[in-house]
């Protein structure tokens, strides 16, 4: 694992981190989350939007290391399962159009798939670097906590 990998992963958790901060900030000081703006959009549909992308580059990552496994089963299950998620995070895109329930429930899915990602990477390559997986682990960690925080603002405003 490069410095930069290291660097860049850590860097990513700002786009997460700082719209929740101005939401928390809307929730327990303001209006509530339904007044809190972040670049001129509702809060919860940036972290959402953000959250889908960054899950959807991981996913990609997991269809290369599946193709990489000399398991051929291992890859097809890395590969099913790179897909089926990638399918979740645009269902998580699509949800938040219909009803506020389900915006709830979009990052639930979107929670789920981090986990489920965390899994099925380790699942696919158990030799892996240990400062790689200590840093996936606090990542994922984090981004977790984040989506919980989220997700029970929304669940109160409800």
């Amino acid at each position: 694992m490069t410095r930069l990998t290291t660097i860049l992963g850590y860097l990513g958790l700002i786009p997460f981190l700082l719209p929740l901060a101005v939401m928390v900030n809307g929730f327990v000081f303001g209006n509530g989350l339904q007044g809190v703006s972040v670049f001129g959009f509702y809060g919860p549909y940036v972290f959402i939007s953000y959250s889908a992308v960054i899950l959807s580059f991981l996913t990609g990552t997991l269809w290369s290391r599946a193709r990489l496994t000399d398991d051929n089963t291992m890859a097809r299950a890395g590969v099913v399962a790179s897909n089926l998620l990638a399918l979740a995070v645009w269902a998580s895109l699509l949800l938040i159009y219909v009803a506020p329930l389900l915006t709830v429930f979009a990052v639930c899915l979107l929670l789920a798939g981090y986990l489920a990602l965390l899994y099925l990477e380790r699942f696919l390559q158990a030799q892996a670097d240990k400062n790689y997986w200590k840093m996936r682990i606090q990542l994922t960690a984090i981004v977790c906590a984040a989506h919980l925080i989220l997700v029970a603002m929304m669940v109160m405003e409800l």
